[in-house]
């Protein structure tokens, strides 16, 4: 019986070196990651200031008169809205609908060192009928979309013809130009 108490002993302080080993000492630096996460300045606060975006989208298909949708809106300074506008045509000779509409989402931001500049951040989507579908008429059942998301640097009240772009399908052309205007 002598001779297992010192064994047991022996294993006890093993035992207990081996935990205080593993425990962390406090006066250690945590290891440095691989990758510092660079942290940005605070966005400022919103100015108290409305911005009138206006969207005007022509689309010209062959040498007839051009068709022209506009869309205004207005938003608080650093602010998100949006404007969703839609309907189910009916395709020609079938039981088949297809969506037509325009679908506009916009944030502008008021520069603080010059404040007659916006930076706009928007997104529009455009789902035409064919020019000549009017009243009555049924629209083309594969018509071309334009999808454009954009950020731009704008001067107040002065309008930008933001994009022109060609229908892959067609001749038909469509043009954004887009105004915004900060409301005092």
């Amino acid at each position: 019986m002598l001779k297992t108490v010192p064994v047991l002993i022996l294993a006890a302080a093993i035992t207990s070196a081996t935990a205080v080993a593993q425990q962390p000492k406090t006066d250690e630096k945590p290891p440095a990651t691989a990758a510092k996460v660079e942290q940005r300045a605070p966005e400022p606060p919103a100015l108290p200031v409305n911005v009138k975006v206006e969207f005007v989208i022509t689309d010209q298909s062959g040498p007839g008169e051009a068709a022209k949708k506009t869309v205004s809106m207005i938003v608080g300074d650093r602010q998100n809205n949006s404007i969703r506008s839609s309907a189910q045509i009916r395709v020609p000779n079938s039981s088949a609908t297809r969506s037509v509409g325009i679908n506009v989402d916009a944030r502008p931001v008021i520069s603080a060192k010059e404040p007659n500049k916006i930076l706009l951040s928007f997104g529009l989507d455009y789902q035409p009928r064919t020019t000549g579908a009017g009243a009555g008429e049924s629209p083309e059942p594969n018509t071309s979309s334009l999808t454009q998301r954009l950020a731009l640097n704008l001067e107040s009240g002065k309008t930008v013809l933001v994009s022109q772009s060609a229908d892959p399908a067609s001749d038909r052309k469509i043009t954004v130009e887009v105004t915004a205007t900060i409301l005092k």
